[in-house]
């Protein structure tokens, strides 16, 4: 593995060695085993060698500045170089770039005040929340609802906040993740009241409901006068992030026993990640190919567009009902989604609190599975079409399958599937971006079958594109991935 250490990039560190290599890579082999196999053994195993990779990385740079420190001592030249630095880079702040002018997208206007890019910035990742019509929404009373434990634990405390990063940045409240964790002896008896009374009367407090969000410059990208080509980073009170994270882990242990989301549904549930949504793409198109009759595989895949902000409070509740979900997590994630706040901060200003009228925040993970709920209804219309189709769902990323001996009774399935989800975007206010739509075949035999048939959606045409690379591409991380285990 030496050849990795001779090209140098940029972002190289001059202590990095091949201990520091090998020793990051079985810490990373034993988080992965315990992420698989999630058992107390793999865990204890995983934060003894973790201890073990800090103390020998501390080890390699301390050894790496005594020894700078050593030549420095002997190079006179060298010297000057080192007091240079200490007297005026060092002491410096960096100062961050200056955003550039922003361009408005309905008139030819360029914004160069702070004021009008709030404005611009605002529009771009806080648009008006969703108006959907929910007329075909029938009154509804669900008698018999799944068993929520609304007791939460000193334990269950203690091991969330412990759990978070002791120096990661706060947010306007400035009370640090470390200052929190030190005090924790004291403080984890209010906390405990603090979170059982939010959850007992299903409430979710005003002040956890703010947050401070720093934009952020994409990289590599070749101009900055669109909205697009930013980011944006949340900062929130660490109270608020453990209260989030108990009640992820009751909505996640709620999901599982009582299996209210389709396996076809990945993201935000415990190993469920991109590893296990390729393995079972993997599984699927062998398992077809492996049948007696010789099928061809094409898999349509659809983005919604802004899928987090177009998200309709009504239809999600509503689906959190139907789904039989305790009424203490209905009425705490009505009370979660709204009156939310937020600041942006960039070009070293930050803006005033302003409240979100957005579907449901991208950059909390208790989103994500809410979104999951959201558009479960869409999962059960294609699988209720009763052919032979799959569908894989990654948070708003749907992908569905079809197999079959003819190419053109292919196009016809997905040409109706197409038709199912465009019209439940049309009862949920969501848009499926048609630029982002990819047909995809898989096939041994790329002169069996027509692979030049194309599927007529809307007055558009989607046609079919083999790549055969990309699932032997996954199929290698399959493998890789079975090695490291």
């Amino acid at each position: 593995m030496q050849h990795i250490f001779d090209r140098l990039s940029n972002w190289a560190r001059d202590f990095w060695n091949q201990s520091c290599f090998e020793v990051v890579m079985k810490s990373r082999r034993l988080r992965i085993i315990w992420k698989t196999q999630d058992t107390l053994e793999a865990w204890n195993k995983y934060l003894k060698h973790n201890d073990h990779k800090n103390k020998i990385i501390w080890q390699t740079k301390r050894a790496h500045f005594r020894s700078q420190m050593h030549e420095l001592s002997e190079a006179l030249k060298s010297t000057w170089r080192f007091a240079k630095w200490a007297r005026i880079e060092s002491q410096l702040l960096k100062k961050l770039s200056q955003f550039s002018s922003l361009k408005r997208s309905d008139i030819d206007h360029m914004t160069t005040t702070f004021e009008e890019k709030i404005e611009i910035l605002r529009e771009k990742f806080f648009p008006s929340s969703s108006q959907a019509n929910v007329s075909d929404i029938a009154e509804s009373f669900i008698s018999l609802t799944v068993s929520f434990n609304s007791r939460i634990t000193e334990d269950e405390v203690k091991q969330t906040i412990r759990r978070v990063k002791a120096d990661k940045a706060s947010n306007a409240s400035d009370i640090s993740n470390r200052a929190l964790q030190a005090s924790l002896a004291e403080l984890i008896s209010v906390l405990t009241s603090l979170f059982n009374a939010c959850v007992t009367h299903k409430y979710h407090s005003k002040q956890f409901k703010k947050t401070q969000t720093i934009v952020l410059c994409k990289s590599k990208k070749s101009d900055y006068i669109d909205s697009k080509m930013y980011r944006l980073i949340a900062l929130l009170d660490i109270m608020s992030k453990a209260l989030k994270s108990i009640m992820i882990k009751r909505l996640s242990d709620i999901v599982k026993t009582h299996r209210m989301l389709s396996n076809a549904q990945m993201r935000v549930r415990r190993k469920w990640f991109v590893i296990l949504t390729l393995n079972l793409l993997v599984d699927q198109v062998h398992t077809v190919w492996d049948c007696e009759i010789k099928y061809v595989i094409f898999m349509l895949s659809l983005d919604v567009v802004e899928a987090f902000n177009q998200v309709s409070h009504v239809r999600l509740l509503h689906t959190l009902k139907m789904k039989r979900t305790s009424s203490y997590i209905i009425e705490w994630t009505c009370s979660f989604l709204e009156n939310r706040e937020t600041s942006l901060i960039f070009d070293e200003q930050t803006s005033d609190m302003r409240e979100i009228n957005a579907g449901i925040s991208q950059r909390f993970l208790i989103s994500s599975i809410l979104f999951l709920f959201f558009n479960a209804s869409l999962i059960e219309k294609c699988k209720a079409l009763r052919i032979k189709i799959e569908v894989l769902d990654f948070v708003n990323d749907i992908n569905i399958l079809v197999y079959d001996r003819f190419t053109e009774k292919i196009c016809r399935i997905l040409s109706k599937a197409h038709d199912v989800c465009a019209k439940w975007a049309r009862t949920h206010d969501t848009t499926f971006a048609s630029e982002k739509y990819k047909l995809t075949h898989f096939t041994r035999k790329l002169k069996r079958f027509d692979m030049m048939t194309s599927i007529q959606i809307e007055s558009s045409v989607i046609k079919s594109k083999s790549d055969v690379r990309v699932l032997e591409m996954q199929l290698n991380m399959k493998l890789q991935w079975d090695a490291h285990l």
